[in-house]
């Protein structure tokens, strides 16, 4: 009787410890000078599909590489495939198809299930997060989901339950012996990887 009490304790205690360990490489990554200039209210279109260019290596790095290892934990992934929507923002933002071609690809580098995880956990947070992304790009350049911001969308109406299922199933992770550790220090080092692959530096 009093194991779904502490399950609910100790997931709560995962999440919040989750939150404040990479907390710091999180903000570190908001004030990149790519992610800073997306908020611009100056903001190009230039600035825009750079943006997008970086997301797109990440993020289809992220399909290719990370999927396979937590499909068996995320019964709704084949929902989060967002690679192809970045392409549609590009090419109808005016990118060709041999620019959008030769845009680099991120590497990934992980050991396990919960490393894995680590690393949804930040790009389904970018994905929540694109919604105040989407508004602002909105606002300044004109776009919609319909016309060059369908990634900053989401999941559209779906975003908010998505990342609730998505959170329920890392803390389900997190109870594996050793798991939450692993799961923290994994987006922590995401976090850090995609602030320095914004930069240009690897």
């Amino acid at each position: 009787m009093g194991e779904p009490t502490l399950f609910s304790k100790d997931q709560d205690y995962f999440v919040k410890s989750l939150r404040q360990e990479t907390s710091e490489s999180h903000q570190k990554l908001e004030e990149n000078p790519l992610s800073k200039a997306i908020l611009d209210p100056g903001v190009t279109l230039a600035d825009y599909q750079a943006y997008l260019s970086k997301l797109y290596g990440v993020t289809i790095a992220c399909e290719d590489q990370v999927f396979p290892a937590v499909s068996q934990h995320l019964p709704d992934l084949s929902g989060r495939y967002k690679s192809g929507q970045i392409i549609e923002d590009l090419s109808s933002t005016g990118m060709s198809d041999v620019e959008i071609d030769a845009i680099p690809v991120f590497q990934f580098h992980f050991e396990d299930t919960s490393e894995a995880m680590g690393i949804m956990y930040v790009l389904e947070g970018s994905t929540l997060g694109g919604r105040i992304l989407y508004k602002h790009i909105h606002e300044t350049l004109g776009l919609d989901s319909e016309s060059g911001a369908s990634y900053f969308w989401g999941y559209g109406a779906e975003t908010g339950p998505r990342w609730k299922s998505f959170m329920a199933a890392l803390g389900q992770q997190a109870e594996s012996d050793g798991a939450a550790k692993k799961i923290i220090e994994s987006a922590k080092r995401t976090f850090t990887h995609i602030d320095h692959w914004l930069s240009g530096s690897n």
